[in-house]
């Protein structure tokens, strides 16, 4: 269509299946954690080799949390040392889909027991995770202030990872908007039925019509094949072409497997318990071109102090902005 661009990048090859990847279109033509987080006034500068990826999604239902758990432990197998935030405040599953039992979680840091760091748990291939408690409003309720003070003390922790993955809640929230405008990547997690496509757009238009997110990466989960991603993949930026400042990446796919079934039957992660079927193959290969995508050189939206913290060297106080 008028106005728009088309990137061609390397395909990937999946049991036969070619993914191809780099595609893009750009339309051109409770206060309560952010007081109670203790921080230090000077943080130590960091490697700018930093990735943060929010992993998002419009629709229950798609995979969203599957996707995270397994592309954090994907990065850790490449020897990427790995931070995982359950950021699903109100309904935490990556505890359940890693088959961990933390003693602390983000609610008794909101409660002021405990700071962030001391909750960090192992997770299998020593995936870092910071876990949510399900089921307790006092964290599904949180408003910006208290989710940019937990992300500010993330920004803390910055120096011991090379990668932070974030499993956000479904739909609109301040939590949601707070961590993908924070975040380098906004991984929009979706399936190819309409009802899929419609709220992940949706999701899309109010990230950029209330907070300027202008950068999205679309992953098809649960697709028979590539002519099926490709086609929700169209069909989602089709519904996009009037926000010409948009840009929406092909991250890719990942097939209809009963494997994923199983392993979360089993409560482990799919690339850890069927390594060889194609729905880890292909989490493996989105973990590998993750590493290789362009980096902004800032985050998608306004939250500078995250920024500043995680991919660029500095020694300056940094502010919570809300």
């Amino acid at each position: 269509k008028s106005g728009s661009r088309t990137l061609n990048g390397k395909d990937d090859v999946i049991d036969g299946e070619t993914i191809e990847t780099g595609i893009a279109h750009n339309r051109g033509g409770g206060s309560m954690l952010a007081s109670r987080i203790k921080l230090a006034s000077q943080p130590s500068p960091c490697r700018d080799s930093i990735r943060t990826i929010a992993v998002t999604s419009g629709k229950g239902g798609v995979g969203k949390t599957t996707i995270a758990t397994n592309l954090s432990m994907a990065l850790a197998r490449a020897g990427r040392r790995t931070l995982l935030l359950d950021a699903d405040l109100g309904m935490a599953n990556v505890d359940i889909l890693l088959g961990i039992h933390p003693e602390f979680t983000l609610l008794d840091v909101i409660n002021g027991q405990h700071r962030l760091q001391d909750i960090v748990v192992a997770g299998p291939d020593n995936v870092q995770v910071i876990p949510a408690a399900s089921g307790r409003r006092e964290l599904s309720t949180l408003g910006s202030s208290s989710c940019a003070g937990l992300v500010r003390a993330l920004s803390e922790i910055g120096s011991d990872i090379d990668s932070l993955v974030v499993d956000t809640a479904t739909g609109i929230s301040d939590s949601i908007t707070t961590f993908c405008r924070a975040s380098h990547d906004v991984l929009v997690v979706t399936g190819e039925e309409p009802a899929s496509l419609n709220d992940n757009a949706a999701l899309v238009r109010q990230l950029y019509a209330d907070y300027g997110i202008t950068r999205f990466r679309l992953l098809a989960n649960m697709v028979d094949n590539e002519h099926a991603a490709h086609q929700a993949y169209s069909a989602f930026n089709h519904s996009l072409e009037d926000l010409h400042e948009v840009t929406v990446s092909y991250a890719g796919f990942v097939p209809m497997d009963a494997a994923v079934r199983q392993a979360a039957m089993m409560h482990r992660p799919v690339i850890d318990s069927f390594p060889k079927s194609r729905a880890a193959m292909a989490i493996l290969n989105l973990a590998l071109r993750t590493t290789h995508w362009p980096r902004a050189d800032t985050a998608g939206g306004h939250m500078q102090f995250f920024v500043e913290r995680l991919i660029k060297q500095n020694n300056v106080e940094m502010e919570v902005k809300s």
